[in-house]
């Protein structure tokens, strides 16, 4: 659950004379500048805006400037222009920088580990495909290299799609006991265009990506093949 909302904090206060206090009558006031901003997680976001008002120091009756003269309410507007969002207030924003900025290094790092597990490919590997022409939300697959001949890479698909990046197969599925065989400049070619989004090389057990399953053939599959 994302937790957002606005905020406000006191950004100065300051003794502020030439206003009676409409409740008590005191003239003995003080100014309060607030800075309003937008959270997530607690974590300032960015501000939006700044407001004030004039406190009693007798009774502490708040007074809007709409409820003061002109002339002290052009004061007050003054005294606000000249204070300034405290740098805490886009700390968010710094923090949102410094993640994007993690993620693509990390992103390039990845890629570049991914193109040369492509190109020294190795029997295991896992590579995790994504198809963006699937019209259903199953778009997720997996293909394992069954055996590596120079430059030619033999691939068993699994046998389920997902609507999730996988990190480990449902019970029933598995890679069949078949193979398609690419070069691995397409490979290459895979990765450049993101059918393949991942390399994973090394699995645990449990993760059911050794799990084998038995191709049956069909009358159509007969058929295509005489």
């Amino acid at each position: 659950m994302v937790i957002y909302g606005w905020n406000s904090k006191s950004l100065k206060e300051a003794p502020f004379n030439g206003h009676q206090c409409t409740n008590c009558g005191h003239e003995s006031t003080h100014i309060v500048v607030y800075g309003s901003y937008f959270h997530i997680f607690w974590i300032p976001l960015f501000p939006y805006r700044k407001s004030l008002k004039i406190i009693c120091d007798n009774c502490q009756h708040a007074s809007k400037p709409k409820e003061v003269s002109e002339e002290v309410r052009s004061l007050a507007k003054q005294l606000k222009s000249k204070v300034n969002f405290p740098l805490y207030m886009f700390s968010g924003i710094g923090v949102i920088i410094l993640l994007i900025a993690y993620f693509t290094i990390q992103g390039n790092i990845d890629n570049k580990a991914y193109a040369e597990y492509l190109e020294q490919p190795q029997v295991d590997d896992i590579y995790h495909l994504y198809n963006d022409e699937e019209i259903s939300e199953y778009k997720y697959y997996l293909w394992k290299v069954v055996d590596v001949n120079g430059d030619s890479v033999n691939v068993s698909p699994n046998s389920f799609q997902y609507n999730y990046k996988p990190t480990k197969l449902e019970p029933n599925d598995g890679f069949y006991d078949v193979y398609i065989t690419f070069h691995k400049h397409q490979l290459q070619e895979f990765l450049e265009t993101d059918l393949i989004r991942k390399v994973q090389r090394g699995f645990e057990s449990g993760k059911g990506f050794d799990r084998e399953l038995i191709y049956e053939l069909t009358a159509e599959d007969s058929l295509n093949i005489n």
